[in-house]
C-alpha cells in the first residue's frame, strides 16, 4: 500500500493586489500535526518560487481551491508525494 505526506500552501492572495495583510504559508500536514512555515516577501515572486521548489522537492500538486468569504478569499494549492 502507497503511504503519501501532504502539504498546502495556504493563504495566496489576489496576485493583482499590491497588498496582502497576511503572509501566506506552507502547511505540512504530519501524524503529529502541521508544521507551518510563513512565505515572506513580494507575495507573487515567493509564491511562485516556493511553487516551484516543492515540485523541485518531489511534491505534486494535486488540487487547489479558496478559503475565506468573498472580500477575504485567499488560494490554496494542495501537494503530495510518496512518503519516504
Amino acid at each position: 500500500m502507497s503511504k503519501w505526506e501532504y502539504c498546502a500552501v495556504v493563504g495566496i492572495g489576489k496576485l493583482t493586489r499590491d497588498l496582502n495583510p497576511y503572509y501566506p504559508a506552507i502547511w505540512h500536514f504530519t501524524a503529529e500535526g502541521v508544521q507551518v512555515i510563513q512565505i515572506k516577501g513580494k507575495e507573487a515572486a515567493e509564491v511562485g518560487r516556493t511553487i516551484a521548489r516543492l515540485g523541485e522537492e518531489g511534491w505534486e500538486m494535486v488540487g487547489c481551491g479558496t478559503e475565506g468569504g468573498d472580500n477575504s478569499s485567499h488560494h490554496v494549492v494542495y501537494f503530495k508525494r510518496p512518503k519516504s
